[in-house]
């Protein structure tokens, strides 16, 4: 670190792992060096002897000349963090810093204890969460066995105790149960036999609703003060606990809020509406839009009317948009207030979407576990939700509202404001328009003889009309607009104004710990000016924590500041984020953007496409990761939009972003493997084996590695080389297990007629999801396959159950356009091999609604296969050719499917009609074809096909060979199998062939399931 005569201010953190900002501490090269610094740092400036730094530097023996070597260890620190830094002092040494996390932690600490000593909760709970924002962890916690740092630790334990302990009465206060149980918690975490933290743990659980989980608190720590003290509770405890027997503890205790001389004048007929809105809801879910002009006065009638609801017991949840902000946000913070862990689980949000999935498909998984919440949390005297400024939410919000309206299940009342109800995307029950105010509404306000001026100054607007009544000049000289009466009373705050513009600029929420910090001021002092703030009705307490009365009024302090501060503002408030591993990647994003630094800004931007990505809004994450190239252009930021598109079925796109990732320099292979995977989506199979096996040569990750190979399997797999796609799955073997291998291979064990092991690789597939998203449709895929495995083993139950979870699967992940008539093609096989009358509507109903080229002319082959069954061999042959026409010049992936049912069908038509010779002719193509590229099933039914000919022709059979291809008519095709051999015992004469009828059909019996009657009198009449 080089240093000027006025060095920059030195910060240490002692709160987690060590830290000292701005200095790189691995520049120290040793352990020893690094320990030096830290036992210096624990003292906070208080001096330490030689033999205490010996002692911790050399805990097992001290060196023979301790001084020196001590002496070239200080020398080394002070190159890394200044000569003037460590210092010494009285016999010892002594780090010189300007700022420490322990002090501030203490100080906050203390700012807390006096204000809720004072009952400002708002102030004691903005101290105690200001102070918890420094903790990054116990101190020191890179040096966990450290004799030295055991007494220190211990103190600052308890003081962080002692913190969580006032955030926690005081969240509970302020109508926080989800808050107060969280830091009850942590405090029971550390020390298991804190009665006053189980207490207000246990008021928290019952005041959310869940008394059930207060009971299962108390009855741990009874059990365990009786095993390990063999004493019980305290009788404080007790009393806690036989109020919550006999549901004495009251739901959220009810605040009084500050009066507001804004407060709900002409609102009489809104609140009524509301009242009677909640309700109406306790039979189901009822959604009111409250909608107005900015400054209208929607979040203050919200704010009234559910404190009002607090009152009377009704679970109010709290939730607010804002600009860029991530999937559900709104939803997930009001639900975090009342619940004390997270709201969604670890795999609500695991896998990626069909690539035209709707926001409510999207996220069926996520919105279930939304649904879980809210009812765990709902009350008996009613339930809202309240989220303002709705025009900013993000679209998958917009669509779980619309879901819980629509299921009409939650006993939920969901109110939102917006200014404009055309953002809404979903329809409400009541729309209630707030109008100015009157000239004798505004004179409740304001006076009478003022209201006619000031009314007509500010059209009615509740905001404006107080404003400039607050502006104190005469008539003459009243400002003119929001933004002068604003800056007016701001110039009277003295001090506090600059510390206000400050907050102003950051952001609508205060966060105490960031302006502190950004101002490099004392939080306490900070404190003091916010609650001048609040005095000045600038700011308000909302939501457990302190914020701007009013965006508009937020915005009207911050135009005081010019442009170079602003920019420092935000500059500084991105340094202070970055170091908070637990920092809103979008803050800091939008602060980084805002003061310059563009290279942190696209990395917070991607980090928060990220977060979008893994609650499935892909329009979201596509849209951070714009922002993010927007400030810095490279090959990794390309790459993982590409992956975006990819899941979006964006292909030009996704390209497009792999080749640029190529030209940036891209030589990970993973801008080839993207592209060999565009290949194989726009069925370029030769595309997709080339570009794979680039990606495959130039991979240094095996994610990248293992997905090449796959897109090279299944582009050889797409041009029937099932051999080699085979020999490529094998080199992809031990790849990561989010590539999904094992259904992959499942797949192509299906195309190769090898049903068993088809669901070994399958069936454990079954309800996970492949996370690489490149792999488009890999659960349609696995689905599909498992029920086609299931029906070629004679499974037929089995496999319709899996293509009902299909159908509801392609629904959910808004794939059904794209599979549009699969489900139906597959019912159509399943059902004409057990004899089913409905197999011809399936086939047609599949037909009817094919969504591609590849389906339909399926769809037109089981048209043909139903209509030879009935015995219209005339119509099936000319359904037969409408398929072939129907499959186009230039097909897509897996024509070699097509062409081998066909002809298989082709020859079957040839037999029904007498011509044995067109039956050989057609088949024997399919038998070189089949057996050449290994497809096990379709080389055993062609072969006994054309033994039937050969027997029509009167050409002696190879009896070896029949009776093994009967024999294996159970491993790869028993649900068609039945009737086939009784075929070739019918041609032959095989009492073998008979004998191998009758027992596929006894065994697709046994697995049809309520079909299986049916089935029996079909095969019956077919054997006899």
């Amino acid at each position: 670190m080089s240093e000027a005569d006025h060095p920059a201010p030195l910060r240490v953190r002692l709160l987690g792992d060590f830290r000292v900002d701005g200095v790189e501490l691995d520049a120290l090269r040793s352990r020893k060096a690094r320990t030096l610094v830290k036992r210096l740092a624990i003292e906070r400036g208080a001096s330490v002897s030689v033999g205490g730094l010996t002692e911790a530097i050399w805990p097992a023996a001290a060196p023979a000349r301790p001084e020196r070597d001590l002496h070239v260890l200080v020398s080394r620190a002070r190159a890394v963090v200044g000569a003037q830094r460590i210092a010494r002092r009285d016999g010892g040494y002594v780090l010189v810093a300007d700022w420490w996390d322990v002090e501030e932690l203490l100080a906050l600490g203390q700012e807390a204890d006096r204000r809720s000593a004072a009952d400002d909760l708002t102030g004691a709970r903005a101290a105690a969460e200001g102070a918890l924002e420094l903790v990054r962890g116990p101190l020191l916690a890179d040096e966990p066995d450290a004799e030295w740092a055991s007494e220190a630790r211990a103190a600052v334990a308890a003081a962080i105790s002692g913190i969580r302990r006032v955030a926690a009465t005081t969240a509970l206060a302020m109508g926080q149960p989800g808050a107060a149980a969280a830091h009850a918690a942590e405090v029971l975490r550390a020390d298991p036999y804190a009665e006053d933290a189980l207490r207000t743990l246990m008021r928290a659980h019952a005041a959310a609703g869940r008394p059930g989980s207060a009971l299962a608190e108390f009855a741990r720590l009874r059990e365990r003060l009786a095993d390990e003290l063999g004493v019980d509770p305290a009788p404080a405890t007790l009393a806690v606990h036989a109020q919550i027997l006999t549901g004495r503890v009251a739901a959220i205790p009810a605040r009084t809020l500050a009066p507001d001389p804004s407060a709900l004048v002409g609102r009489a007929a809104e609140l009524r509406t509301l009242d009677a809105e909640l309700q109406a809801a306790a039979t189901g879910t009822r959604l009111v839009l409250v909608t107005g002009e900015p400054g209208i006065g929607k979040t203050t009638l919200l704010d009234r009317w559910a404190a009002a609801a607090v009152g009377r017991g009704v679970v109010v949840l709290r939730g607010r948009t804002a600009e860029d902000e991530l999937a559900l946000q709104p939803v997930l913070d009001a639900l975090a207030s009342r619940l004390a862990g997270p709201v969604l689980d670890d795999d609500a949000a695991a896998g990626l979407p069909g690539p035209r999935a709707t926001a409510d498909a999207l996220n069926l998984r996520v919105f279930a576990q939304l649904d879980a919440a809210v009812a765990a949390v709902c009350g008996s005297a009613g339930t809202a939700l309240v989220i303002d400024d709705g025009d900013l939410a993000d679209p998958v919000t917009w669509a779980w509202l619309a879901h819980a309206r629509r299921r009409h299940r939650l006993p939920l009342l969901i109110v939102v404001a917006v200014r404009d109800p055309r953002t809404a995307t979903a329809d409400p029950d009541a729309l209630l328009r707030l109008a100015p105010l009157t000239v004798a509404e505004a004179g409740l306000l304001v006076g009478a003889r003022r209201a006619a001026e000031l009314v007509a100054r500010s059209g009615g607007n509740p905001l404006l009309l107080v404003e400039l009544a607050r502006a104190d000049g005469p008539p003459d000289e009243v400002p003119g607009s929001l933004r002068d009466a604003v800056l007016a009373r701001l110039r009277r705050t003295g001090a506090a104004e600059a510390t206000l513009q400050a907050a102003a600029v950051l952001g609508a929420r205060v966060d105490l710990d960031l302006l502190a910090s950004v101002l490099r001021s004392s939080p306490v002092r900070v404190l003091e000016h916010l609650d001048l703030g609040v005095r000045q009705s600038f700011l308000t307490e909302h939501e457990g924590g302190i914020a701007f009365r009013h965006d508009l009024v937020r915005r009207a302090v911050a135009a005081g500041v010019g442009p170079v501060r602003r920019a420092w503002l935000h500059r500084s408030a991105a340094q202070v984020l970055r170091t908070r591993p637990d920092a809103n990647p979008l803050d800091l994003a939008r602060h980084a953007r805002e003061g310059g630094n563009g290279a942190l800004a696209a990395d917070a931007f991607a980090a928060a496409a990220d977060r979008a990505r893994a609650r499935l809004d892909l329009p979201g994450a596509e849209r951070l990761l714009d922002a993010a190239i927007d400030q810095r252009d490279c090959a990794a930021l390309r790459l993982r939009r590409s992956h975006v598109r990819m899941s979006r079925a964006d292909l030009t796109g996704a390209e497009a972003d792999a080749e640029a990732a190529l030209a940036a320099g891209d030589a990970t292979g993973e801008a080839l493997e993207l592209r060999a995977w565009v290949a194989r989506n726009r069925h370029d199979l030769a595309g997709a084996v080339r570009l794979g096996r680039a990606a495959v040569a130039a991979a240094t990750d095996p994610v990248v590695r293992g997905s090449a190979l796959i897109a090279v399997a299944f582009g050889h797999r797409g041009m029937g080389d099932l051999r080699t796609a085979d020999a490529v799955l094998a080199e992809a073997a031990g790849a990561p297990a989010e590539l999904g291998l094992s259904a992959w291979i499942g797949v192509l064990r299906v195309h190769q007629g090898r049903p068993s092991d088809a669901l070994a690789a399958l069936e454990p597939m079954l309800g996970a999801d492949a996370r690489r998203g490149v792999q488009g449709f890999w659960v349609e895929h696995t689905l599909q396959m498992t029920a086609h495995a299931y029906g070629l083993l004679g499974r037929s139950a089995d496999a319709l159950r899996v293509l009902d979870r299909l159908e509801a699967e392609l629904d959910r992940r808004g794939t059904a356009v794209r599979y549009a008539g699969v489900q139906h093609t597959y019912r159509s096989w399943i059902l004409r091999n057990l004899g089913a009358p409905d197999a011809a509507e399936s086939a047609l109903a599949g037909l009817a609604g094919a969504g591609n080229q590849e389906i339909r002319a399926q769809c037109h082959l089981d048209v043909a296969d139903c209509l030879l069954r009935s015995g219209d061999l005339d119509g099936s042959a000319a359904r037969l050719a409408v398929a072939e026409v129907e499959s186009g010049t230039r097909w897509f992936h897996n024509k070699w499917r097509f062409d081998q049912r066909r002809s298989l069908l082709q020859a079957r038509l040839h037999l029904a009609g007498g011509d044995a010779t067109g039956a050989r002719e057609a088949v024997e193509p399919l038998v070189a074809a089949a057996e050449g590229r290994g497809d096990a099933r379709y080389a055993v039914l062609a072969r006994l096909v054309r033994a039937a000919a050969d027997a029509r022709l009167g050409r002696p059979a190879d009896a070896a060979r029949l009776a093994a291809d009967l024999d294996r008519l159970g491993e790869v095709g028993a649900l068609e199998g039945w009737w086939l051999a009784a075929d070739v015992a019918d041609a032959t004469g095989s009492g073998h062939a008979r004998a191998v009828a009758e027992r596929l059909a006894g065994h697709v019996a046994a697995e049809a399931a309520e079909r299986a009657d049916r089935f029996c009198a079909v095969a019956a009449a077919r054997l006899r």
